[in-house]
């Protein structure tokens, strides 16, 4: 698993660009198909992350 920080522009940004590419491009493909709407439904469910201070242990 990998972890991004995206402003609220970048984001939607990201999903658009998912969605366009799914609706240009992405109909011969049923994996990628799957794969891009399982990330644009990753995208749509973000949620702002804690900003407070983080300690590794």
């Amino acid at each position: 698993m990998y972890a991004i920080h995206l402003t609220d522009s970048e984001l939607d940004m990201a999903r658009h660009a998912l969605q366009a590419y799914l609706l240009a491009f992405g109909h011969d493909e049923a994996a990628t198909v799957g794969e891009i709407k399982r990330v644009i439904a990753k995208l749509r469910a973000a949620q702002i992350e804690d900003e407070g201070p983080r300690v590794s242990a």
